[in-house]
């Protein structure tokens, strides 16, 4: 028999996994001093403790690992967890290439003297939404803050309190003469939600907006009405980092004040890479 030092030299871990390995019962000692406390491994142990190993450096948890050796080694439920993990790997690659991209642009942006921009540029990913909204015709502004307020004054009105910042969803026309039309929207819960589609006599309607697993986000702070270089911010982040808009844009009023100069909103594009 081995000593755990001898045992933990031979295989080349520490003394520290193999006591951690016994305490989670994924490789017991094949004897331990009862006086002393000393644990004891034989060699025909060692390639049980190379098979966890192996494991390991797969990406297995301990926690898989030790189900597949206690419940025996079934070469499906091996091959379910490597695809899994290979999954995983997958997507940690692209995050980190994408990120060595955006480290690029930057990099090029700063090398020409742009120097650190107005706006910063966030990818994120942004839970779903519900509450209801406010078809409106027009994209115009002005008419944006009439009815956003409008809105506003109506959730006031009825004891609404909302859930999350009013948000305006821009819809994509259909041909490229036509304006797009607008959602004002209101995140409120379910019960809120029927009670002021009932008090507006049907001028609001329910709303659901999907989760978006990568929204590019910039904020803009100052008059709402002079928001068109955020806009140019995210255009020119998109163009630098290869990636186009899939879906309505959104501008979220983060604060708006009775001072418009002192408004923050946010500006959102659902976008996925360029292949």
């Amino acid at each position: 028999m081995l000593k755990i030092r001898d045992f933990a030299r031979l295989a080349e871990v520490s003394m520290a996994t193999l006591r951690y390995y016994d305490e989670i019962e994924l490789l017991k000692p094949i004897s331990v001093d009862p006086e002393t406390g000393y644990r004891y491994y034989t060699m025909d142990q060692l390639p049980h403790l190379h098979r966890i190993l192996a494991f390991k450096e797969l990406g297995l948890g301990l926690t898989q690992i030790a189900e597949l050796l206690s419940e025996g080694l079934s070469p499906q439920t091996l091959q379910g967890m490597l695809r899994l993990r290979q999954a995983q790997l997958q997507q940690q690659i692209q995050a980190e290439q994408e990120q060595l991209e955006r480290i690029e642009a930057r990099l090029r942006s700063l090398e020409q003297g742009s120097g650190l921009p107005t706006y910063e540029v966030v990818l994120k990913a942004v839970r779903p939404i519900t509450g209801v909204s406010l078809h409106l015709k027009t994209p115009d502004t002005p008419d944006q803050a009439y009815w956003t307020s409008a809105l506003d004054a109506m959730l006031k009105r009825y004891g609404v309190t909302p859930i999350d910042h009013l948000l305006v969803l821009h819809v994509e026309s259909e041909g490229e003469c036509t304006p797009g039309s607008v959602e004002m929207v209101a995140p409120v819960d379910g019960r809120d939600a029927e009670t002021l589609i009932t008090r507006s006599e049907g001028r609001l309607t329910r709303c659901t907006l999907p989760a978006v697993p990568r929204m590019v986000s910039t904020l803009h702070h100052g008059h709402p009405a002079l928001v068109l270089s955020a806009y140019q911010a995210l255009g020119t982040w998109m163009e630098n980092n290869a990636y186009s808009i899939v879906g309505p844009r959104r501008k979220i009023r983060l604060r708006r004040e009775e001072n418009l100069d002192n408004a923050l909103t946010e500006i959102q594009f659902p976008v996925e890479k360029v292949p």
